[in-house]
């Protein structure tokens, strides 16, 4: 979709301000005068009715619509719908408890609960119509109309009781969840409904000689028009963007949008994402540092703690990123003065505590990633190396890339005396772990994140629905936006940085600091923790040079 203009933003994060935003655009639409074109309409993954919505009032999101709905106002929703060959088998292989039948569970139930509510509310069920088995629609849309004029939430929730969170991460229900979302105005909405009706008009029979028309139908020739969609003070350029393999060619618009971005990067590239190994982009990445070389380019990942991937695919993919970004950056990083792998062949259940390491020294060794393809279905293997090049002997050594521990730069006591925590001797590429002190004399939470953001060069922002893996980027159904503006992506990394209590470079590049005046760590409870590539070992000990990993649900 093209670039669209005069628009707003209000970017949300965490659950509190994404759920009060919800209930509060709900509430608009339940308060309206009746009009064709005031109305409701959702998209989602998966929409867990009893979710807690009004925490005030002690209502949920089903009790909400129906209010709604008895006001006078139309609802319409589409929810995913898993194939019914990937159904089949998990019951026959009894894995009740897997995410797909768990989700159509929940989604059925909304609609048992919502559909036909007072001839106001309609739901229903839609599969992937892709090629391809396991293929799911991940987006999460919800539009709301009052007499044509819209407003849109993106981002990356789903409608369950664990992704509510408050800003400070406390708990309140027992767990954590950090996310985030964005409220639209503006020409952008028009193409974010678009995508919608596309979905919508797929519950359409194909063909109908007698009888009433299907209740569809009407509700999908409603669509909101640009002359209601001036909004006083927008100013902001957004993109919509989709992934969508259910068409003749497939859209990897945001895959596309991303590498293209992060191809020009000068500063910083800031990717906050619950998943972050998809080839492209990852190339992107390495490709960039290669050719800024000397020059500060940075990098910042942010992931969920390995302790939440319980098939433990996700760490190891994870691993190899980041290697293969390290070792690109290592080599052109100035400040680094050495890698550490483990001495020997990988084995089934090794702990990188108890086998032997090795160093090799920048000085004495050229570092390179051995790539033997790109081809998605080979990226995830083991075959991938860092080749070592003694540089007196020309000697070659190739190490995996999941042997390698830790880069070793200045300030760490390896070949140069100690030095200050600054940004001038912390690496290129940093990964971290958000996590939530447990108070005194109590060890620190993990949070679990599912954030779907990257933030480059504080000019532009790219949020919505899609990991950064390879199901989102080639053919899931998903939505994110680009927002192509400076003050609103130095507003969106003063949020995060201040979110996780940032306050000095060795943390962040200096280039993610808060350059601004907003206020400074609104929780003084959640931080950071830098990780080294040995920390992601805990997580996929079973993964050994004697299993090779297939990956058929990437």
């Amino acid at each position: 979709m093209p670039p669209t203009q005069n628009n707003t933003a209000v970017f949300l994060m965490d659950g509190e301000e994404y759920f009060d935003t919800f209930r509060d655009c709900l509430y608009e639409v339940r308060d309206a005068q009746p009009h064709a074109r005031t109305y409701v309409r959702l998209g989602w993954w998966c929409l867990q009715h009893d979710t807690l919505l009004d925490r005030h009032a002690n209502r949920n999101f089903g009790e909400v619509l129906k209010e709604v709905a008895d006001a006078g106002h139309h609802i319409d929703i589409c929810l995913w719908q898993p194939d019914d060959l990937t159904v089949k088998g998990l019951e026959l292989a009894k894995m009740s408890d897997h995410f797909s039948l768990q989700t159509l569970a929940k989604n059925k139930a909304t609609q048992a609960l919502l559909h036909n509510h007072n001839q106001r509310i309609q739901v229903y069920l839609e599969k992937h119509s892709g090629a391809g088995v396991g293929y799911s629609l991940h987006q999460k849309i919800a539009i709301f109309s009052i007499a044509g004029t819209l407003k849109v939430l993106v981002g990356g929730f789903n409608i369950e009781h664990e992704y509510w969170d408050n800003i400070a991460h406390s708990r309140p229900y027992g767990h954590s969840c950090h996310d985030t979302g964005v409220l639209l105005q503006g020409p952008v909405t028009l193409d974010i409904e678009a995508e919608w009706l596309r979905r919508w008009k797929k519950q359409l029979p194909t063909l109908s000689l007698f009888g009433k028309p299907h209740p569809a139908a009407a509700r999908s020739t409603l669509q909101a028009t640009a002359n209601d969609q001036v909004i006083q003070g927008g100013n902001l350029t957004i993109t919509a963007l989709t992934t969508n393999s259910e068409s003749f060619s497939n859209q990897t618009h945001i895959r596309d949008k991303l590498v293209d971005l992060i191809s020009h990067a000068t500063k910083y590239i800031y990717i906050e994402n619950f998943q972050f190994f998809n080839p492209e982009l990852v190339k992107a990445v390495r490709t960039r540092i290669k050719q800024m070389g000397a020059k500060q380019l940075k990098v910042v990942l942010v992931i969920p703690d390995p302790l939440h991937d319980t098939d433990k695919g996700v760490t190891y993919l994870t691993r190899i990123t980041y290697a293969m970004m390290a070792i690109e950056s290592g080599y052109l990083d100035e400040n680094c003065l050495a890698v550490e792998v483990i001495d020997g062949e990988i084995t089934t259940h090794v702990d990188p505590r108890t086998q032997g390491t090795k160093t090799y020294s920048k000085d004495d060794y050229v570092w390179e990633v051995h790539e033997p393809s790109v081809n998605l279905s080979d990226w995830p293997q083991q075959n991938y190396r860092l080749r070592l090049t003694n540089k007196k002997t020309q000697a070659k050594t190739d190490v995996r890339l999941d042997a390698v521990l830790r880069f070793i730069h200045k300030g760490t006591g390896q070949k140069s005396k100690a030095q200050p925590k600054h940004a001038d001797v912390a690496p290129k590429i940093q990964v971290y772990f958000p996590y939530r002190y447990g108070g005194l004399n109590q060890a620190p939470q993990t949070v679990y994140l599912h954030t779907k953001l990257m933030i480059i060069d504080s000019q532009h922002v790219v949020l919505g629905s899609a990991n950064f893996d390879c199901r989102a980027m080639d053919y899931d159904g998903e939505l994110d936006v680009h927002i192509d503006d400076a003050a609103f992506a130095t507003h969106v990394k003063a949020r995060l940085v201040n979110h996780y209590g940032i306050h000095g470079m060795y943390e962040v590049p200096r280039a993610c600091w808060n350059d601004s005046a907003e206020d400074h760590h609104q929780a003084h409870c959640v931080g950071l923790a830098r990780k080294e590539p040995k920390d992601l070992w805990a997580m996929f000990e079973d993964v050994g040079s004697s299993k090779k990993l297939k990956f058929t649900w990437l």
